[in-house]
């Protein structure tokens, strides 16, 4: 599957979920429920190309973003029912 497949098959996905993908460059899909919203990327390790969940960095002098490996390409249902459940869980406001 060709990365450009797998963030068609993303988006689909979320879709099914009422989520609302907006795809961003660079592999980059931000995704909406509300006024909440969740970012994932697209990357390539070595030979295989696996989703990533994208947070805010909290720690000062590092880059603006931190990422955590989700899942490998051709798990996109499963990606997306973890994203619905993220932005499942009620905001908090500090």
């Amino acid at each position: 599957m060709t990365p450009r497949e797998a963030a068609k098959a993303l988006c689909l996905e979320l879709d099914k979920h009422d989520l609302k993908p907006l795809p961003r460059k660079g592999m980059v899909i931000e995704v909406h429920k509300g006024d909440q919203s969740q970012t994932v990327l697209l990357r390539e390790t070595g030979e295989d190309l696996y989703w990533y969940w994208v947070w805010d960095s909290y720690r000062t002098g590092t880059e603006p973003y931190e990422y955590d490996r989700a899942l490998p390409v051709g798990q996109e249902p499963e990606f997306a029912r973890r994203i619905f459940g993220v932005l499942s869980i009620p905001k908090v406001d500090l």
